[in-house]
């Protein structure tokens, strides 16, 4: 049973899942909402307002044609060095933001214009007990 210190949950109130976000904060998943707990944020969204969630992965093409700017930087170093500096400048920046937005977990809430999104440092024990905890609240609101 994960930690419930410090989420102020509801009495009764089941946690499913705990684990920390990879830029700081923590996530939390119970029975009837998700929670996101950042230094500067506390977010709390109901299963019913869920419209999509959704795990992007690390983006492949957009890391190969990032190393690939990076290579054709570096042969460019030899004809023209600020063009080629450039060129591995802009690979390498483009490699490092790709690796940072590696395994994102996006939430499309209802009626809000940007989705919610996290970083959990496990995806997929975050990913699953979501999906599950969502699959749970379907049921039941469906069976009543």
């Amino acid at each position: 049973m994960p930690n419930r210190s410090g989420l102020e949950l509801e009495a009764g109130e089941r946690l499913r899942y705990r684990g920390d976000l990879r830029l700081g904060g923590e996530v939390a998943v119970t029975d009837d909402r998700l929670l996101v707990l950042r230094t500067d944020e506390r977010i709390s969204v109901a299963y019913e307002r869920i419209d999509e969630v959704a795990h992007e992965g690390f983006d492949w093409f957009l890391g190969l044609l990032s190393a690939a700017l990076v290579a054709f930087g570096l042969y460019g170093l030899t004809r023209n060095p600020a063009l080629g500096a450039f060129f591995v400048l802009a690979g390498l920046w483009s490699v490092h933001r790709s690796f940072r937005r590696r395994d994102l977990v996006r939430v499309h809430v209802r009626d809000e214009a940007k989705p919610v999104t996290i970083h959990p440092t496990a995806i997929d024990d975050c990913f699953g007990a979501l999906e599950a905890a969502m699959d749970a609240a379907r049921d039941t609101a469906d069976a009543t």
